[in-house]
């Protein structure tokens, strides 16, 4: 398995991404935001701002 990214988890959605007044929410974590290693500080305040989880995400070949 093959590390991909962490994206955040908001209850049973994942966090698709910010506008300036709104924020989308998605059912699958391959369509969620990924943030990547050097973006995890970023990740780990988006995720604290709204109450989600950070999750790793890893892909199989």
């Amino acid at each position: 398995m093959e590390f991909v990214g962490y994206v955040i988890k908001i209850g049973n959605y994942y966090f698709g991404g910010r506008t300036q007044n709104s924020i989308s929410v998605v059912k699958k974590s391959q369509n969620a935001e990924i943030y990547n290693e050097d973006e995890l500080d970023i990740a780990e305040r988006v995720a604290e701002d709204l109450g989600g989880a950070i999750r790793k995400i890893y892909v199989s070949e």
